[in-house]
């Protein structure tokens, strides 16, 4: 196996106490701090050669999910999490945010640790909480909800990763969380760019920015958000307002995935429709997905494009795929691998109401997708077309999909697990 940098040793145990309150946190081992190195960013190519030593031990499981290729196989290799959210590889080791008691969880060779490695107060009615994580260049960030001062806020934070331990806590992103509760989107990533992208949904507002033309002023709701590490506006895509700076993209309803595709550095990301039409979409800078105004494509809808508030520098474009009965789509992950053959660089995509793994074949163009029969109108209009597109069922909820440092998939369940697909071999 090859990456650009691993892990340089791992923890047997872990101490906080103190160090939270200080804005830090260590991984620690009775002889001293043990050290946390880079893992592994969203663009870094995987190679295998089958000489890694694999750290985890398969947990038995009568109920796994199940696949329909009989060429991979599915296993549980952590279980014991409580409503996690997303995750993040460091090296072989993996970090995860658990959405309602704010704890955020150290899996370490191959073994989840007892004792929770930071603890955020979060705000965690419906679908606010702790939420994203993303890892680059000895950095950790964290999305979560917060409620102080009788506001609750929406905040990014960012820890600076040093011989092992998280310094130097600072918030770099203080967004709505009102009136909520639902549609706070929360993943974060980092781009081929080296900037943070997040994503927020519309909170339930009605404002310019999910396209009502005399609406309120752009107010960081219903966006993708380009930063660099310090918070500052990166996208640069949008003008017409100076709120815009920050914005990569708007219009959207709310969001679980986003994702690069490592072969382009295009983002696509999963939108969440109100009773129909989930959506993929590919999003290029100053894209405008169509919120409030338009879900699925705009031919099915009463709407014109002339009715969305199209700032400068700003574009409407169909989905890549649309889901005409709502599965609440979640993650996407482009397998970053060789390592499952035929499924290189392509698209999976998770959802929570079914527990579903839906699979892709991205065009050669690598701006849409392989469909063809009754999927060539890039619409899942009924449950055998729904079927077409499945890859795997019984996940119980998917909230995260990686590729990760062994080449394989590793996918996130809401009901407390982390499950592998590798080949069968």
């Amino acid at each position: 196996m090859s990456v650009k940098r691993g892990l340089v040793a791992a923890a047997g145990a872990i101490a906080v106490a103190a160090a939270v309150a200080a804005g830090f946190v260590a991984w620690q081992t009775p002889g001293g701090p043990a050290r946390v190195g880079d893992g592994i960013g969203m663009t870094d190519n995987i190679s295998t050669n089958g000489n890694s030593t694999d750290p985890f031990t398969p947990i038995p499981d009568q109920n796994l999910p199940a696949l329909r290729d009989s060429s991979l196989k599915v296993e549980k290799v952590v279980e014991g999490l409580s409503a996690p959210t997303s995750m993040v590889f460091i090296g072989n080791d993996i970090m995860i945010t658990q959405k309602n008691d704010g704890n955020v969880r150290l899996v370490i060779d191959g073994s989840l640790q007892r004792d929770s490695s930071l603890t955020f107060d979060v705000e965690s009615a419906s679908e606010r909480g702790l939420l994203g994580v993303a890892y680059a260049d000895d950095k950790v960030f964290f999305f979560l909800t917060e409620s102080g001062n009788f506001d609750t806020r929406n905040r990014v934070y960012r820890y600076d990763l040093q011989d092992g331990e998280l310094l130097n806590k600072a918030m770099i992103l203080d967004l709505p969380g009102t009136p909520g509760p639902m549609h706070h989107g929360g993943k974060i990533g980092i781009g081929p760019d080296g900037n943070l992208y997040a994503v927020i949904g519309d909170l339930n507002r009605d404002g310019m920015l999910q396209n009502y033309p005399n609406g309120p002023a752009p107010d960081d709701t219903s966006v993708i958000l380009k930063v660099d590490f310090e918070g500052r506006p990166a996208a640069n895509t949008l003008s017409g307002n100076d709120m815009l700076a920050s914005y990569y993209a708007y219009g959207i309803r709310n969001s679980f995935g986003m994702d690069f595709d490592p072969q382009t550095g295009m983002l696509w990301a999963t939108e969440n429709g109100p009773d129909a039409y989930d959506e993929l979409n590919v999003v290029e800078p100053g894209f405008n997905s169509g919120w409030e105004r338009v879900m699925g494509p705009i031919s099915r809808t009463s709407a014109r494009e002339g009715d969305l508030v199209i700032f400068d520098g700003a574009h409407y474009a169909d989905p890549a795929f649309s889901w005409r009965q709502r599965v609440a789509v979640t993650d996407i992950e482009f397998l970053n691998s060789t390592a499952l053959g035929g499924y290189s660089y392509n698209v999976f995509v998770g959802d929570f109401n079914n527990g579903s793994l839906y699979y892709f074949e991205v065009n050669d163009e690598r701006d849409g997708l392989v469909l063809e029969g009754a999927l060539s109108d890039l619409v899942a209009d009924n449950d055998n077309e729904l079927s077409a597109i499945t890859l795997g069922t019984g996940f119980g909820g998917i909230t995260d999909i990686e590729t990760g440092p062994d080449g394989n998939l590793y996918v996130l369940s809401y009901r407390g697990a982390i499950y592998r697909i590798m080949p069968a071999r």
